[in-house]
């Protein structure tokens, strides 16, 4: 007979099933409360385990961030401009794998997705704002590709931005991003030896000296002394940031057992000991060396604005009187240097136009001391900074289009040296950035560097003195470069330098306290949105794939066009060559036109008194080349140029030409009025 229930309670009479169930019901909500402990303890329980295709991808990914940081060591020896060119590609190419893979990887599992942050917001908006100065630029062409020499413009920054984008996403902890800024650390200390071997063997190549006084200045892997010390001089910071983080405590009980001192509160990490602070000493030591080899006077400026940003820092907001006392110490040394070396300018400065004799036997310090050097480098810098300033009250808004500086400050530059030493950049990243950019271009660059001052210091107040000396310092790195940007410009290099330390920067404001990056929207709003907007995942990541294999083709299409002009240039037929180097990528085949433009000028006497057939066949090419260069980059004077002084040597046997001659002549002047192409030499003609 079934006994009745207790009304209200829902259980049995006799009570065994209902003290069954309350039993069951405590042991459930003490495992719920262990597993809430356990979690409050060691963060949230970890994400299911991965297929392997997922696996694979994130592999991908992973390998592709990592090869991108060896871009310092990377040229392309068959092509013309072998590292500007072989360091684009193999970055872009890198990249473009990468963003296709974690494209699809974001599609289908939200622990690849970007955490929110301001600073990439802020790096996408610096990105529309040089796509829409693009449009309304002077050409748009020349904003996307920029040149062989260069290879910027508007599709560069979108890879290294796509490049931020998948590391600040795909490098989700502290460990990861430790082992990644290691990695960079190798490179530089391969290119600082590069360096140093370098000028301990002069004749070595492929990497270059730049001959100056008594001692050349090192190139090394980056065919620009002043694009190596850039590098080096970042390297170094990182380097004297893993070196103090080196010495922090960290807290008790990460290290590895039997580490903690007896009676000490703390434990050092893994590899703290002599042997991991070896590494980064060396790095330092090494880029020091091949920072001086370099002779730059910039990146000099640039280590010590770094060195004295990150002595302030820590002197600001050391937590302990020694790491206070340390960073007053630093920045009283910067004083000092600076003070010995205004002295050693001062005593050095001979009578007015007698340049001062030589007094050290170090590069660097003999350029930084001495006048005729600081006043030659200068003065050329002003030269090009009015010009900069007068070309941004044309177009104040949305300015020249990025570029397309070289045409905006070719109607205002004048220089003592002529034609041949104008310059394509403004050599000052802020006042290029409001000349191509306009204002909103520029009040995308202030956004980015004040929102990166302001992650710095933030970081920088976090409990853990190991985490505070990396960011510290990454910030340090971040400043130097900007002091150096003043006098310079971005190369490949600095380009892979400020995009790691901003991902990094980026990454460790937006994680945890349990040093990991959290889901970048709630799990209900996640599920949510994942079931409403699985369609336009799956097609952003179709588009994304279609993306990366659009640059995977430009890029294999670039290196086989400039391929095509070294090959014109040293092996023949030269005109063969160029034509295949016009053909395969015609965004940049305005190159290749100005050199035929200005080698046909050269050697028309020849070939239009021996050779009349090719002459015909000459005059009828460079002008179907002519209109396609000057339908794309309309107001280059440097196009310009060449065509007047190639009309003019065709109209010494065919007057016909002269009126062209004197079109582009006229139009040139225009663009340039202090720079007069005729007054400029053809020199000896080439033989081909």
């Amino acid at each position: 007979m079934t006994r009745p229930r207790t009304a209200g309670t829902g259980e049995d009479a006799h009570g065994d099933g209902g003290r069954a169930r309350r039993q069951g019901s405590l042991r459930a909500d003490g495992a719920a409360a262990v597993k809430l402990k356990r979690r409050a303890v060691t963060g949230p329980d970890p994400a299911p385990p991965a297929s392997w295709p997922e696996r694979a991808l994130g592999a991908t990914v992973h390998a592709c961030l990592a090869l991108v940081l060896l871009t310092p060591l990377v040229w392309a020896p068959e092509t013309f401009h072998p590292f500007a060119v072989g360091k684009a590609a193999w970055s872009r190419s890198l990249v473009a794998v990468a963003f296709a893979a974690w494209a699809v990887l974001a599609a289908r599992s939200p622990r690849w997705r970007p955490p929110p942050s301001a600073l990439l917001a802020a790096l996408a908006l610096g990105l529309a704002a040089e796509a829409l100065s693009a449009v309304f630029g002077a050409s748009l062409q020349r904003s996307l590709w920029s040149t062989y020499t260069r290879m910027e413009g508007l599709v560069g920054t979108a890879h290294w931005a796509a490049y931020a984008l998948v590391l600040t996403a795909a490098v989700r902890s502290a460990r990861g991003w430790e082992r990644l800024l290691v990695a960079h650390l190798g490179t530089g200390l391969a290119v600082a030896l590069i360096a140093v071997a370098r000028w301990h063997a002069p004749e070595a190549q492929p990497f270059g000296l730049l001959p100056e006084g008594r001692f050349p200045r090192i190139a090394g892997t980056t065919a620009n002394p002043t694009f190596l010390g850039a590098y080096l001089s970042a390297t170094a910071l990182l380097a004297a940031g893993f070196l103090v983080r080196a010495f922090c405590p960290a807290a008790a009980g990460t290290g590895r057992p039997g580490r903690r001192r007896k009676g000490a509160g703390t434990a050092r990490a893994d590899g703290d000991a002599w042997p991991g602070r070896l590494f980064p000493a060396t790095v330092l030591v090494a880029a020091l060396a091949g920072l001086a080899l370099t002779g730059s006077m910039g990146a000099f400026a640039g280590l010590c604005a770094g060195a004295g940003t990150a002595g302030a820092l820590y002197a600001w907001l050391g937590r302990t009187r020694r790491s206070r006392r340390s960073g007053l110490g630093a920045v009283a040394a910067i004083a000092l240097v600076a003070v010995a070396l205004a002295g050693a300018l001062a005593l050095r400065a001979g009578p007015e136009g007698a340049p001062p004799g030589p007094a050290f036997d170090s590069v660097l310090l003999e350029r930084i001391t001495s006048t005729e050097r600081v006043g030659n480098t200068l003065g050329g810098r002003l030269r090009n900074w009015e010009a900069g300033v007068r070309a941004f009250a044309e177009r104040p808004l949305l300015g020249w289009g990025p570029g397309n500086h070289f045409v905006a400050s070719g109607r205002h530059r004048e220089t003592p040296e002529g034609r041949v030493r104008i310059r394509d950049h403004a050599h000052n990243v802020t006042l290029e950035t409001a000349v191509t950019g306009g204002l909103a271009g520029l009040a995308a660059h202030v956004l980015l560097w004040g929102l990166l001052a302001a992650t710095v210091l933030r970081l920088a107040h976090g409990p853990s003195p190991r985490d505070r000396a990396l960011a510290v310092f990454a910030g340090a790195a971040l400043a130097g470069w900007f002091v150096q940007s003043q006098t310079l410009f971005h190369s490949p290099e600095s380009r892979l330098q400020t995009t790691l330390l901003l991902a990094f920067l980026a990454a460790a404001a937006a994680r945890d306290g349990h040093g990991r990056i959290p889901p970048a929207v709630p799990d209900a709003l996640r599920r949510a949105a994942g079931r409403a907007s699985g369609p336009l995942r799956a097609a952003c990541a179709a588009l994304a794939v279609a993306l990366g294999a659009a640059s995977l083709a430009a890029n294999a299409a670039i290196v086989t066009a400039n391929a095509a002009i070294w090959r014109a240039e040293t092996e023949g037929p030269f005109l063969d060559w160029m034509e295949r180097s016009m053909r395969a990528f015609p965004p940049l085949a305005n190159g290749p036109r100005i050199i035929l433009f200005n080698n046909v000028a050269a050697n028309w006497p020849t070939v239009s008194a021996h050779h009349p057939a090719l002459a015909d066949r000459l005059v009828a090419w460079t002008a179907a080349e002519a209109r396609a260069a000057l339908a794309t980059e309309p107001e280059s004077w440097v196009l310009h140029h060449a065509l007047a002084r190639m009309h003019a040597a065709m109209a010494a046997t065919r007057p016909e030409h002269r009126a062209a001659a004197e079109r582009h002549h006229e139009r040139s002047l225009a663009l340039a009025p202090r720079l007069d192409p005729m007054e400029a030499p053809l020199g000896a003609p080439v033989r081909r």
